[in-house]
């Protein structure tokens, strides 16, 4: 029996128990940020909950996450004690957290996007991969062939710049009976 690690079991939760697991975290962080003061400052800590959600549930869980992180913050620093010289100085703090979990919502989303876009681009490059001997195209997943330079330049994000290397120049310029002065090109 395979063993598996607890965050393996994690990511691998989805609905009410991911759900729950969210939450909890959430509840934790404002705990925590309950019992540490208004003189610590652990916001950073409900990134955690933030990236729990994205994972489990995607960006838009991630969103709504960040509000309530914002909001779980703005009740743990009132009910810590902490008063402010005006009022509305609670709630701009309030945006400015929030403003920083969409922050990382944001960076998270790329990041994810760029890993599989990465995964994708190995993929097409790894493993077995049909060449044509005759016309060398190359055979897709879909059943078409592709010229080499197009399945390049969508998979791989190159762009073919079609040169003679010089073994070949050397090689096409004996056929043609032009001298060696030519072999450097």
């Amino acid at each position: 029996m395979p063993t598996h690690s607890p965050s393996a079991l994690l990511f691998r939760l989805s609905g009410p128990w991911g759900l729950a697991c969210v939450i909890v975290t959430i509840a934790l962080c404002g705990l925590v940020d309950y019992a540490t003061g208004y003189e610590v400052s652990v916001f950073a800590l409900y990134v955690l909950p933030i990236v729990l959600s994205m994972r489990l549930f995607g960006t838009w869980a991630g969103c709504v996450v960040a509000v309530v992180c914002a909001l779980v913050w703005l009740v743990a620093d009132q009910e810590a004690g902490h008063r402010y010289g005006h009022p509305w100085f609670l709630y701009w703090n309030a945006l400015h957290r929030l403003f920083f979990f969409l922050c990382v919502v944001v960076g998270v989303h790329h990041a994810r996007a760029a890993l599989k876009s990465n995964a994708r681009r190995l993929k097409a490059f790894s493993g077995p991969l049909p060449i044509c001997t005759q016309c060398h195209r190359i055979g897709a997943e879909n059943g078409y062939w592709q010229r080499f330079e197009s399945y390049l330049s969508e998979h791989g994000g190159a762009q073919p710049l079609h040169k003679v290397c010089p073994d070949c120049a050397r090689a096409g310029y004996a056929k043609a009976g032009i001298a060696e002065h030519a072999s450097h090109r």
